[in-house]
Formats: C-alpha cells, structure tokens, sequence
C-alpha cells in the first residue's frame, strides 16, 4: 500500500494542493454543472414537445368539432358550401390520423363514420342531430385527454358498425343470387304455345236464302 500513501502525501504537499485546487477542483465542478445543465435542458425539451404536441391534438380535435357542425346543419348548407365542408372534414380525418397518440386510427375513423350520420340526420331534419353533436364531441374532447381509452370509446362502434355493414352485404348477395336464379329459371323455361283460332266458316248464299 505504499503507492496508496505516496498518493496521499502528494496530496497533502504545497504542490499536489496547487494541482487539486487549480485543476481537479474546477474540472470536477464543470463536469457537475454541465451535467445539470443537460438534464435541465432535456426537461425543458421535453415539456416544449409535449406542449406543442398537447397544441396539435386540441387543433386537431377542434377542427373535427368544427365539422361535425358543419354536418349538423347539412341542409341549411350551399352546393359550394357544403363541397367545401367535405374538403375540410377530409383534411380533419388526416390530421387526426397523423397525431402521434394511442388509437388515432380508430378516432379518426370513429369521427367519419359520425359526419355521415350527422348528415343524414341533418337531410332528414331527425332531432336527434344535436344530441348525436354533443356525444361527438365529448367523446373526442375525453379522448383528446386520456388516449389510452381509445378503444373504449370508439372500438365498440366500429366493431358494430362493421357487423351491420356485413349483414347489410350478405343480403345484398342473397337478393343478387335470388335475382340470378329467377332469370335463368325464365331462360330456362318453354316458350308458351300460340293459342290456336279456329277457321271461320262462311255459309253459302244458298243455304242462308234456305
């Protein structure tokens, strides 16, 4: 251990104290405030990004909102106006998809699926649309604060939607088929005979003067 004692009374010389308080002392307090200084920043990036992406969601979801409107008061709507509500819901769609969040996908594809039915309920002036527009939109405002209950909210729906739209299917091929099936029974099937007339006799001027 005598290495260990050289170190140690080097330390304790007028030389080593020059070397520690000069050097070692200084370095050591760079590499600790740098260190701070990157942990700092990297918490400041962190909550930068996560209020710029907090910023995109809220533009996101509002947008959709703001559609979702526009569908509720689909009849009272211009040709252009309304062409231009659908270009818009379009652009919503896609900028709801890209978010970086938990069931993005399936908000977005939730939230087109609702701009059809509002429509209809709008067209077919049913009261029912401005219930259906809260419900849409609470649903999107929830979703926007808790992602991860994507599927809970709008999982459900599609799962349903996507069965009716198959049972909606099947019977369409059922009447395709049935359709097929009768005119290829009417292809099939003799030709009716002619009626037959029977031959007109004319009596001879003779036997009528008879």
């Amino acid at each position: 251990m005598q290495w260990w004692d050289d170190i140690i009374s080097w330390f304790s010389s007028d030389a080593g104290w020059q070397v520690t308080t000069a050097a070692i002392i200084p370095g050591v307090a760079i590499l600790v405030a740098g260190f701070v200084a990157a942990l700092i920043g990297r918490g400041s990036t962190k909550r930068i990004v996560s209020l710029h992406d907090r910023d995109e969601r809220a533009a996101a979801v509002t947008a959709m909102i703001s559609a979702a409107r526009r569908a509720a008061n689909w009849n009272s709507l211009s040709a252009p106006e309304q062409q231009q509500a659908d270009h818009i819901a379009l652009e919503c769609d896609v900028r709801l998809r890209l978010l970086p969040l938990a069931g993005s996908g399936l908000a977005a594809e939730w939230a087109t699926h609702e701009l059809g039915e509002l429509k209809k309920q709008a067209v077919s002036f049913s009261f029912q649309a401005a219930q259906s527009l809260k419900e849409f939109k609470d649903r999107l405002i929830e979703w926007q604060a808790h992602p991860a209950r994507a599927k809970k909210l709008f999982k459900n729906d599609l799962d349903s939607w996507a069965y009716e739209a198959s049972l909606n299917d099947q019977d369409l091929v059922a009447q395709q088929k049935a359709w097929e099936a009768q005119q290829a029974a009417e292809a099939q099937a003799p030709d009716a005979p002619a009626p037959t007339t029977a031959p007109t006799v004319t009596r001879p001027e003779s036997d009528r003067d008879a």
